[in-house]
């Protein structure tokens, strides 16, 4: 078997560099292992797809590139030796060998960024084993240490969150042209390297996530890097919502979730989820931006607006389902409140117990068979039927009375798994 790039001969040192702390300079070595091994990786593609001449071109420049950028941090705003042999060399090259190289190195920066990012993680988690190292000025908990420093109270930091409002906006800016598959293809990437951290890490368990890596890098190359066809309004309005399910609708809960934690490890503040402030929102301009466009209509707008409910639907039908698994607790071990079964009462004389039956629903598991109900409603919402939820509120009152039920019959960590969504 041959030796995995990522492979660890000493599995303690190597946990030792993954929760090196601030001031130890291991911290750095992991990134490099991953910059160097993506490095490796994409070298072994090129020479597989393209050739040992274009590999060979490519390390040219780099090892130019690099060297000219020594050279002129000793001696800068001068046009050095290394700058000048490297425009010879891209001087020589035929059309079709400089895209070539050109998408070498767009690739090399994408699997830079991506090692990167996986380091940012790395060392958040790391951070939090060294409580005693002050935490980083930007993030949650390092500010409202601060706060708390400064004589602000846990109430008094809460209410200032309160009057914060983040709203980000999608557009459809010409500059944006990664295609989702290019971006389907960066995330499993990240997954893997975050896959390579994991210890003890068997050689065998390392070679298949390098070859899983080598064989994205292989795709990455061999897709085009922009589409063929310039995109339609419906096009842009359908790649601007493909970003939450991909990463909006997870990183949501985790970013109150650090919020709730700063506030538990700075102040000692046990907040519930429905607690918490809704500081982040999010807007879009797609396919309702009048700038000028003459393909964005009203038909647009209202398709945008569609889609858009749409996405968000589909991610509650899941959450749902996903919630109706864990809630398994059954009548006869554990009681509910009085709300709860006068809402599920309600349910059954209004709509039945066909879709309690059609999903084979234990006549015992109550949280479940009220579930099915909200499912009905949303899928009605969708399709605006008979049974749809007529505002946000009726929604949210169904997912209160659930976990309410929970929390106050001995199911306070059952009860976190109800999360409720930021309507307003």
């Amino acid at each position: 078997m041959s030796e995995a790039l990522w492979g660890a001969r000493d599995q303690s040192a190597r946990l030792t560099e993954l929760t090196a702390a601030t001031d130890d300079r291991a911290k750095e070595h992991p990134l490099r292992r991953d910059v160097r091994s993506l490095g490796i990786l994409l070298g072994r593609v090129l020479i597989e797809q393209a050739g040992d001449h274009l590999f060979q071109t490519v390390e040219q420049l780099r090892r130019l590139l690099i060297q000219s950028r020594v050279n002129s941090a000793a001696v800068p705003h001068v046009f050095n030796d290394e700058m000048r042999e490297a425009q010879n060399v891209i001087r020589k090259l035929e059309t079709q060998e400089a895209y070539r190289v050109t998408k070498a190195f767009a690739i090399y920066f994408e699997l830079t960024n991506l090692a990167e990012t996986n380091h940012r993680k790395r060392r958040r988690r790391a951070a939090k084993l060294h409580s005693d190292q002050p935490p980083v000025s930007g993030s949650f908990r390092g500010t409202l240490l601060r706060m708390r420093d400064s004589g602000i109270s846990s109430d008094q930091a809460l209410d200032l969150l309160r009057q914060i409002k983040v709203v980000p906006v999608f557009t459809a800016h010409p500059t944006e042209v990664a295609r989702r598959t290019v971006l389907q293809k960066r995330g499993r990437i990240a997954r893997q390297l975050e896959r390579l951290d994991r210890l003890p890490l068997p050689q065998s368990e390392a070679l298949d996530l390098e070859n899983a890596i080598a064989a994205e890098i292989s795709a990455l190359w061999q897709t085009d890097e922009v589409r063929v066809h310039k995109p339609l309004v419906t096009d842009e309005i359908r790649m601007g919502l493909d970003h939450y399910p991909m990463s909006i609708f997870d990183s949501l809960p985790r970013l109150y979730d650090e919020i709730r934690q700063s506030f538990q490890d700075v102040y000692g503040t046990g907040l519930q989820p429905h607690e918490l402030p809704h500081v982040l929102s999010f807007g879009s301009w797609i396919g309702g931006d009048r700038d000028g466009n003459p393909f964005v209509t009203l038909q647009s707008t209202q398709e945008a607006l569609e889609r858009a409910r749409n996405t968000v639907l589909a991610h509650y039908v899941s959450e749902i389902n996903r919630a109706s698994e864990q809630l398994s607790s059954s009548c006869r071990q554990v009681s509910t409140s009085r709300r709860f079964d006068e809402k599920l009462r309600d349910y059954s004389a209004r709509m039945g117990d066909e879709a309690s039956r059609l999903a084979q629903i234990s006549a015992t598991e109550l949280y479940r068979r009220f579930f099915s109900f909200v499912l009905v409603r949303l899928q009605h919402t969708r399709e605006r039927q008979e049974w749809a939820y007529k505002s946000g509120d009726e929604f949210i009152s169904d997912l209160e009375v659930v976990r309410d039920s929970l929390a106050n019959n001995r199911g306070e960590r059952l009860a976190e798994i109800v999360q409720l969504p930021d309507l307003k």
